[in-house]
């Protein structure tokens, strides 16, 4: 797949074999979306070396891990990313000199997201975040930080269907 060099946008759905992994992906990628790709081990690092990905979309059951680390000055073009419904991920990190042009920042349903380190810098370029169905404890932090007020911050509060048990995993 890493051939492909004329490929822009791409949206998987559904598990990925271990030698077509993320480290495959072209270049060119400008807009990437994933979902239910079951990755078990975390993609940030290298989905951050994509120089030309401006958006970025990891939705349900995208990645398993419990955390999720952006390397140093990775990123340099993106400028929306939406994590949805990562039900495992406890933990984000993400270097003062990642994601310099992040614009629009969603997180959808990661309940059980609570750790969350370094990321609060992206407010300098943050013009958006939207937080749905995301822990309490999580959204007031971000509420009571100064660094954040410049952000258009929109918190819902939405109910969803559960998601199918993956019969896969069990």
């Amino acid at each position: 797949m890493s051939d492909n060099q004329s490929l822009s946008e791409l949206y998987l759905t559904g598990s990925l074999p271990p030698e077509i992994g993320v480290t495959q992906l072209p270049q060119t990628l400008k807009m990437l979306s994933l979902a239910v790709s079951k990755l078990e081990h975390d993609p940030m690092p290298d989905l951050g070396k994509l120089p030309n990905l401006n958006i970025l979309r990891l939705f349900a059951r995208s990645y398993l891990g419990k955390e999720m680390t952006c390397q140093s000055k990775g990123f340099p073009a993106l400028r929306v990313l939406k994590l949805w419904m990562l039900e495992e991920l406890e933990k984000w990190t993400v270097p003062e000199d990642s994601m310099p042009l992040l614009r629009e920042l969603e997180i959808r349903c990661c309940e059980n997201l609570r750790e969350t380190d370094g990321w609060q810098r992206l407010s300098s370029s943050l013009k958006e975040l939207i937080l749905t169905n995301m822990p309490p404890t999580l959204v007031k932090d971000i509420n009571k930080r100064e660094e954040w007020d410049k952000v258009r911050i929109t918190v819902n509060t939405w109910d969803f269907d559960p998601l199918p048990l993956d019969t896969a995993k069990a």
